[in-house]
C-alpha cells in the first residue's frame, strides 16, 4: 500500500485542491505540452480521474500519450490506476467482460504511473492560472 500512498502524495502536489476538483484542469510546465485531468466519477470517499498528456500533433488532431485512468480514495489516501493507454496499445487492471483482475497489470501500471508523476513534479508542472478557480 505504500505505492498507491506515495502516489498519492505525489498526485495532491500537482493538483492541490485534488479534494475539491471537480472540472478538467491542465498541468503545465515551460517547454513541454500540457498534461489533463479531468474527473469522471466523483462520490464522496473517491474520485476517478482521467490523465492526459496530449502529444504535439504531426498531421491532424493530437493524441495522447499515455492516457490513464486513476481511482482516488480520500480517506484512505492512495491512488490505483485503472486503465492505461499510449500508441502501442491499452491495458487495464481489471476486466469486466471476463470478471478477470490482473495483478501484473496493476503492479506494472501503478509503477508507471509512480513514474510519471515523478517526471511532472521534476518537469515544474503547475496547475494552469485559469483552472485555479476548480
Amino acid at each position: 500500500m505504500e505505492l498507491y500512498h506515495q502516489n498519492y502524495c505525489k498526485l495532491l502536489q500537482l493538483l492541490p485542491n485534488l479534494h475539491g476538483m471537480h472540472g478538467p484542469i491542465k498541468l503545465q510546465a515551460l517547454g513541454h505540452s500540457d498534461v489533463h485531468a479531468n474527473v469522471i466519477e466523483r462520490h464522496k470517499h473517491r474520485l476517478v480521474l482521467r490523465m492526459s498528456h496530449y502529444l504535439q500533433p504531426l498531421h491532424g488532431a493530437a493524441i495522447p500519450d499515455p492516457d490513464m485512468t486513476i481511482e482516488v480514495f480520500f480517506l484512505a489516501e492512495t491512488v490505483g490506476v485503472l486503465t492505461y493507454c499510449d500508441c502501442f496499445g491499452s491495458r487495464r487492471v481489471f476486466c469486466p467482460e471476463l470478471m478477470a483482475f490482473s495483478p501484473l497489470a496493476k503492479a506494472e501500471l501503478n509503477n508507471f504511473l509512480e513514474q510519471w508523476l515523478n517526471k511532472m513534479i521534476a518537469d515544474g508542472r503547475r496547475q494552469a492560472m485559469t483552472d485555479k478557480a476548480e
